[in-house]
């Protein structure tokens, strides 16, 4: 199983560089087996181009994204994971997603919005998220933030190399089980 495992986040922009941490740290390990760390914060556009490079037969299998996103009701350092389940919106919102992307925003959202929408995506997508609590900028994660960017690294590694460990997380849209409508605590 090829995997790819994604950073995706705004480097020094404290809580909002999980994906970016989480991709320099993995990408300095040694890995056995067919798994790619990049860290992936940049124009959806050139991430679809990106992954279009790869060659037929050696497309990712599966690909793990990480990043900081805001969500309604979740606490500073919550982490939540979750098997996206590839469930695009409406066309206009697909055009804000590539307007913003080409202006410069970096979004987990639209990243994965875009990619699916241009089928540049594995079957198989796995989000890793961490609510971010600081928006200043700087190279230090708030305490629960840091603590959760361990928990995501870990995650994130046990996903890249176990085949069986996603089947156990829930499909849902992007946001995860709340967004799905599913209380978790």
């Amino acid at each position: 199983m090829r995997v790819l495992v994604a950073g995706v986040g705004y480097r020094y922009l404290r809580d909002h560089s999980v994906g970016a941490a989480v991709a320099d740290r993995l990408a300095a390990r040694a890995w056995l087996g067919d798994v790619v760390v990049e860290d992936l914060s940049y124009n959806p556009i050139a991430v679809v181009q990106r992954l279009g490079d790869e060659p037929p037969d050696r497309r990712f299998d599966r690909a793990v994204f990480v990043s900081s996103v805001e969500r309604p009701g979740r606490r500073p350092g919550t982490v939540t994971t979750y098997r996206w389940d590839g469930a695009l919106p409406p066309a206009d919102e697909i055009q804000r997603a590539v307007g913003e992307g080409v202006t410069g925003v970096i979004a987990l959202d639209n990243t994965l919005v875009i990619a699916a929408y241009f089928e540049a995506l594995p079957p198989e997508v796995v989000v890793i998220e961490v609510e971010p609590g600081d928006h200043e900028f700087g190279d230090a994660f708030s305490d629960a933030v840091a603590e959760a960017c361990d928990a995501a690294c870990g995650l994130a590694a046990a996903l890249a190399t176990d085949a069986e460990a996603a089947s156990g997380l829930p499909r849902s849209p992007l946001g995860g089980p709340v967004a799905a409508g599913a209380d978790v605590r």
